[in-house]
């Protein structure tokens, strides 16, 4: 069966077809009206100097008699009348030339196309010339449009050929970068079903976790020390899908560009210390220790809150994959162009295959190794990366702990 996208695909590649052949046609009848007019234009040229050079013969003798040596020097059939309109040299003409010689004896200089009554049509130049001795001629030079008509069919052919090949590379073409062209589209789509995905598989454990403390709670009366501890448990995991349904928020507002920065100078040594100091209350419920170490004074631009929820994040994982007893330490260092923010951590470390996937969006290597999260705060941290112009790296080894550096422009 196609799949709507494979239709779109065709659809396109039809599109660029249809527009090149169109482009295609309109350029091979301008060539064909350029061709056809320079040609008609070099039999006029050819023409007149066929009569100027008759002319000056004219005016060089008396009697013009065209002979067989001379007829050489025309490019074209060359007629001279008297002034009675008589063809004079060669002594006989057709009627309709004769006509024509009549009307460059009264106009001096005429250019004239005819049509025969055999089908043939004729390109004339005539021009009227005085000679020496006084007496009046016309001449008269002939043409057969004809010689430029069969001239086009190799034209056109060649054309023609030269059209089919290039709207076969076209159609081939067309068909790879319909391919190109939508595939950022199938790569967003696959996201989205991915995302929407992991999302309801995310919801669906504290959704189901709230039902059945609330199913178990009304299943007989409890004494109100029992109904508190139900409702702290439902406060508990309403607060998860809250933090959950609020980063999935952020990402989607982040993915279709809604999601506002702003940009100013900040001190970021100043916000790495808010965030530690912030942080050190869940380390020290966990019996982790947070460390300041050099911290050089760093100007940026950024987001101030969009910086301090990237630490956050940071610190978060940190603690969260650190056993009781370990420590995290942060730290910046100010390289003038730009500054690095370290954070490490002596924590479990992270499986070498897992590394290059977990910035991915609900990637979580090992639930087991530590706090089951939903595993989108690595994606939010990536995402303000970008959004700050910095870089992120992530260096790892199971049972030795993670350091995280971002590298940031300084302002």
């Amino acid at each position: 069966m196609t799949t709507p996208l494979a239709r779109a695909r065709r659809r396109l590649a039809l599109w660029y077809v249809g527009v090149f052949t169109l482009i295609l046609a309109g350029f091979g009848g301008a060539v064909y009206t350029v061709v056809n007019r320079q040609m008609l234009r070099g039999i006029d040229r050819s023409l007149e100097r066929t009569v100027d050079q008759r002319t000056r013969w004219v005016l060089a003798r008396r009697a013009p008699t065209l002979t067989a040596q001379d007829s050489a020097l025309y490019e074209r059939r060359v007629v001279v009348f008297n002034a009675q309109g008589e063809p004079y040299s060669p002594a006989e003409a057709e009627p309709w030339l004769r006509e024509f010689a009549a009307r460059v004896l009264k106009d001096s200089i005429l250019k004239h196309r005819v049509r025969t009554p055999d089908g043939k049509e004729w390109q004339l130049y005539g021009k009227r010339v005085r000679s020496t001795a006084g007496r009046t001629w016309a001449t008269v030079a002939v043409a057969d449009v004809a010689e430029v008509r069969d001239r086009f069919p190799s034209i056109v052919t060649g054309f023609v050929v030269s059209a089919v090949i290039a709207l076969l590379l076209v159609g081939v073409g067309g068909a790879a970068l319909a391919r190109r062209s939508t595939y950022p589209v199938e790569l967003a789509f696959d996201q989205m079903r991915r995302f929407i995905g992991d999302a309801a598989h995310e919801m669906k454990t504290p959704i189901a976790v709230l039902r059945a403390r609330a199913d178990v709670a009304l299943q007989r009366r409890r004494s109100p020390e029992e109904y508190e501890e139900v409702l702290a448990g439902i406060s508990q995991e309403a607060e998860r899908l809250g933090g959950l349904v609020e980063n999935m928020l952020l990402l989607a507002r982040a993915d279709t560009g809604q999601w506002p920065v702003r940009c100013e100078t900040v001190i970021l040594d100043d916000i790495l210390l808010d965030a530690a100091s912030a942080a050190r209350a869940l380390a020290d419920k966990k019996g982790v220790t947070i460390d300041i170490g050099e911290l050089e004074e760093s100007r940026v631009h950024g987001d101030p809150a969009l910086l301090r929820q990237l630490f956050m994040v940071i610190l978060d994982n940190a603690i969260a994959f650190t056993p009781a007893g370990g420590r995290v330490r942060a730290s910046i260092r100010n390289g003038g162009r730009r500054c690095r923010v370290t954070i490490a951590d002596t924590g479990v470390g992270i499986p070498a295959a897992a590394l290059p996937h977990v910035f991915d969006r609900f990637y979580r290597a090992d639930p087991a190794r530590g706090r089951a999260g939903a595993g989108l705060g690595l994606s939010i941290a990536r995402w303000i990366v970008d959004q700050h112009h910095a870089r992120i790296e992530l260096k790892s080894r199971e049972g030795e702990g993670t350091t995280v550096e971002m590298i940031f422009p300084t302002a």
